[in-house]
């Protein structure tokens, strides 16, 4: 019997296994730089999802009604719960503040994605503007991914506020439709349409051809500056890269300044994440402001977040300690459960065999990978790649 829609997935099994794996990690890592755990409602009352997401998000809410009769959607944005969170939980002098979660997300499939869900691993960081804070968030996600050996994963900078600057002379009917092209990745159409416009002076149609084109190290932006001229700053992405770069990372750094993402959402540096330089896409974030229009504070704030599964399909973190079965014979459970106990106290996985008979339980060890079959009714312990025996104590330092 299958008891799951189309468009949503029940995961089990290895990848199942590395998605925790995953999730413990990061979730570990973020506590450790001071970022508390946050469960949000499953739920979000649809008018404030609806005011205060963009256009292209909105259109993508899952609308439900609740039992009380309240309209609602399925989790679209964990940054807004987070932010209401705060609204309702905190006073501004409390800030800055720091969230992590690993929660799922739910919106309309763009084709040929199906996936109706998501669970994202991520922080918000909130309270604290510039520099600092954006290069704090950038490093943290880059560790993340150093932490579960994706050691040749990209991070690729763009910068949300660059494009209102050389928007602000071309007509909105046609800054608009730019933008969607540039959201799209439409970057032939948005160069016809730069070509074809009527009104762009030459140097405001030198720039739009040249935008889509303006992506690579970091040396991009020196080219970036001679044809923008100063009325457009490159010096966030400068000082961002400039300290990633003094962490190690400049090799991982990309830049690319016709990448868009949410506009009116976020506000300053943004930022996709690739699992390796011709990996797949695992998540993004950026600075953003404003987007709770009813809160009772307004600060800026930086987060990100990345898809656990993605993640886990790009990496295969080792198991903290060989596998283990158990198998007791004829006495008490008491004893399996009692060294079963001092394993887990040191991280050893394990499952126990309550099989009676002693071959059946270590042909099911097989069949499960353990490297150990431990037989405490006979006080032995059998390594499955060398068959030597060994007193079960030596099994992961459990004496």
């Amino acid at each position: 019997m299958n008891l799951t829609p189309r468009g949503c997935s029940s995961i089990g099994g290895e990848l199942s296994s590395c998605m925790e794996e995953c999730r413990n990690r990061t979730m570990g890592l973020f506590a450790s730089y001071g970022y508390n755990p946050f469960n949000p409602a499953e739920f979000q009352l649809l008018e404030g999802v609806m005011k205060n997401l963009p256009r292209r998000r909105r259109e993508r809410v899952i609308a439900v009604n609740s039992p009380f009769g309240e309209p609602c959607c399925m989790r679209a944005d964990l940054t807004l719960s987070a932010l209401s969170y705060m609204a309702l939980h905190h006073a501004p002098e409390e800030f800055p503040l720091r969230l992590c979660y690993a929660e799922r997300v739910f919106a309309v499939p763009r084709p040929p994605r199906e996936n109706l869900e998501d669970t994202q691993v991520g922080v918000e960081l909130l309270g604290w503007e510039g520099l600092g804070s954006d290069v704090e968030v950038a490093a943290l996600l880059l560790k993340a991914l150093d932490s579960l050996g994706l050691t040749d994963s990209v991070i690729v900078l763009g910068d949300s506020s660059l494009l209102p600057r050389l928007f602000a002379n071309i007509p909105k009917n046609l800054s608009g439709a730019l933008v969607e092209m540039l959201e799209d990745g439409a970057y032939s159409d948005f160069l016809r349409a730069a070509e074809s416009a009527d009104g762009l002076s030459d140097a405001e149609r030198c720039i739009l051809k040249e935008l889509p084109r303006l992506k690579g190290d970091v040396g991009i932006l020196d080219d970036a500056a001679e044809i923008f001229g100063s009325r457009t700053p490159l010096h966030s992405l400068r000082d961002i890269c400039s300290s990633l770069e003094q962490l190690g990372y400049r090799s991982r750094v990309r830049i690319d300044l016709g990448f868009i993402r949410d506009l009116g959402y976020y506000c300053g540096p943004i930022f996709n994440v690739y699992s390796s330089r011709d990996g797949g896409f695992l998540g993004g974030g950026g600075r953003y402001e404003g987007v709770l229009s009813d809160v009772r504070f307004s600060c800026q704030a930086v987060g990100f977040g990345i898809s656990l599964r993605e993640l886990a399909l790009a990496c295969h973190p080792e198991a903290r300690a060989a596998r283990v079965m158990i198998w007791s014979g004829n006495l008490p459970p008491s004893e399996s459960l009692r060294y079963a106990a001092r394993l887990a106290e040191r991280g050893v996985s394990f499952e126990i065999s309550w099989n009676p008979d002693d071959l059946e339980s270590r042909n099911f060890a097989a069949s499960r990978g353990c490297s150990w079959w431990v037989n405490l009714q006979d006080g032995y312990a059998l390594d499955a790649a060398t068959g030597a025996r060994t007193h079960p104590d030596a099994v992961g330092g459990v004496a």
